[in-house]
């Protein structure tokens, strides 16, 4: 196969671990809780066509940041009762509770085939240390795959600034054109496409067609869903 980029970039959140409307799913069912305690699920709702995520849709249509939706997810969350057992923030509360099975095991995959391969990996993310502090998420297995991480709370701007991004090509020593970048937000996207770099749109309904897109990039073999 062709390879037509030399290093990976990922962005964590809703990329490598799944996203908390599918973290929520699992949260509920390990508590004993009953079904949507945790109201909204985003894309999710659309595609059922059952709920109507409202403060999704006002994101989608550019009124509220991807950060206010999830500020307002925590906050509707907490409104229902929930308990973050010592957690600061829905999102922590979620994603530690998963354990394992928190993360997309095509991303794993995608990382080990990296590194089997050689190819530099890195991880861009406007929120990981935000959300879920620098030291559990370098401990880690699934980071440790990755050979850095770019965090936008350490750089001063957000995605999809162009800082970030500047930074994470900088720090994989390759020319933008010759890095995939998965990023689950199309405003994200955007941003990499104006920094040079070659673009993967992750789908969160159908997550493992943008690994294999961005397998098919590196040169390496499919994934396929997991």
């Amino acid at each position: 196969m062709t390879r037509e980029c030399d290093g990976l970039l990922l962005d964590v959140g809703l990329v490598v671990a799944l996203s908390p409307w599918e973290l929520a799913d699992i949260f509920e069912d390990s508590r004993g809780l009953p079904s949507r305690s945790i109201p909204g699920r985003g894309p999710f709702d659309v595609a059922a066509g059952e709920f109507v995520d409202e403060r999704w849709d006002a994101h989608r249509r550019g009124e509220i940041t991807e950060r206010e939706y999830w500020m307002e997810f925590n906050d509707a969350a907490l409104a229902n009762g929930i308990d973050l057992e010592g957690h600061p923030n829905l999102m922590r509360a979620l994603l530690r509770s998963a354990d394992d099975r928190g993360v997309r095991p095509e991303a794993v995959a995608l990382m080990e085939a990296t590194r089997a391969a050689g190819i530099r990996t890195g991880f861009l993310s406007n929120e990981l240390y935000d959300f879920h502090g620098k030291e559990w998420a370098q401990s880690q297995s699934w980071f440790q795959l990755a050979d850095f991480a770019v965090d936008s709370t350490e750089v001063g701007v957000r995605k999809p600034a162009l800082e970030p991004y500047a930074r994470a090509i900088e720090v994989m020593g390759y020319s933008a054109d010759r890095i995939v970048f998965v990023d689950d937000n199309p405003t994200y996207v955007a941003g990499g496409v104006k920094a040079g770099l070659r673009c993967v749109l992750l789908d969160v309904l159908e997550p493992w067609v943008a690994f294999d897109q961005a397998a098919a990039l590196l040169g390496l073999a499919p994934v396929g869903r997991l």
